[in-house]
This record gives C-alpha cells, structure tokens and sequence, in this order.
C-alpha cells in the first residue's frame, strides 16, 4: 500500500511560510516562528498559553458579600449565647472564609479575600450588637441600638478584637 505523501501547508499565523508541523493539541499548521516547545510536544501560542481563572460575576460577588455578612453576623449573635472566645471566633473566620470562596464559585481573587476579611472581623460586630439589640426589653428603640452599638466595644477593646483580625485574615487566606 503506497504511503501518502505530505503536503506542506501554510501557517496559521504566517500565511507565507509554508510548514510541516502542527499543534498537538489542535492540529492547527504551526511555522517555527510561532511553535512554542511544550512538555507534550510542539503546541501553537493559543494552545501553550496557560489557562487564566475567570473571575467571579458580579452575581457571585453579591452573593459572596451577603454570605459574609450573614455568617459573620449570626454566628457572632450564636457566640455571644455560646461563649467559645477567641476559638470561636477563629473557626467563624474559617467558616467566613469557606462561605465566600464557595458564593464566589472557587475562583477567588482580592476582591473576595477583602469580603471574607469584612465578613469575619465586621459580621460578629453586628451580630452581637443586634442580638443585644433585640433582646433587651427597653421601650425606646434609640436606647436599644445605642446599647446594642455599646456592646461591639468589649469585643474590639479586649483580646477578642486581635482574635477578631486573625479570624479575617484566615477568612481572607480561605477566599483568596
């Protein structure tokens, strides 16, 4: 049986240099000028190119920033029953973290790393000023958010607000 013979052909990219070799992912005709050496074999420019993340949509963002804020909150009002301390707060920035790497879809980036360090430092804050805030029985409801808002300052003020950051930049680390 008669072997079939090679033609050249030109280059995808140098229309005038005609070429023996192709992709190897691709099969795309591939000059010398533009064959980019790979551990598989010879590959075109597209094909070498490393793969780059996608960022988060802008959805995914949303939702990643409310998952922070909720976590972050409840589980400061839960804290604030429970009592773990800093542990606690530890594994809630861990918990944060995990929330808004998987809001954000896995891809990660500065930005998230920025919403899960807000969501583990700012969400407890909150939480425990509103559960203060609800449960306390005061008829006016200005005392109430003026009490709620005085009991974040023991959580900043005491070892607590260094558990605090740590909890955000374990959030942080998580995300990114």
């Amino acid at each position: 049986m008669p072997e079939p013979t090679v033609v050249p052909v030109p280059c995808a990219r140098h229309r005038d240099v005609q070429t023996l070799l192709r992709c190897s992912r691709c099969e795309t005709p591939i000059c010398p000028k533009c064959l980019v050496h790979g551990p598989v074999g010879a590959r075109c420019p597209d094909c070498a190119s490393p793969l780059r993340l996608l960022a988060p949509t802008r959805s995914q963002y949303v939702v990643a920033t409310a998952a922070a804020i909720g976590v972050g909150a409840v589980g400061g009002a839960l804290l604030g029953f429970v009592g773990f301390g800093g542990l606690g707060l530890l594994i809630l920035g861990f918990a944060v973290g995990e929330v808004v790497s998987r809001a954000g879809g896995r891809r990660g980036g500065r930005t998230l790393a920025v919403v899960a360090f807000l969501g583990a430092v700012v969400g407890p804050l909150v939480g425990r000023a509103v559960m203060i805030a609800v449960l306390v029985p005061l008829p006016d409801p200005g005392m109430r958010l003026a009490l709620g808002a005085q009991a974040m300052i023991p959580l900043i003020v005491s070892m607590d607000g260094l558990f605090l950051i740590i909890a955000g930049v374990i959030a942080s680390s998580r995300a990114h």
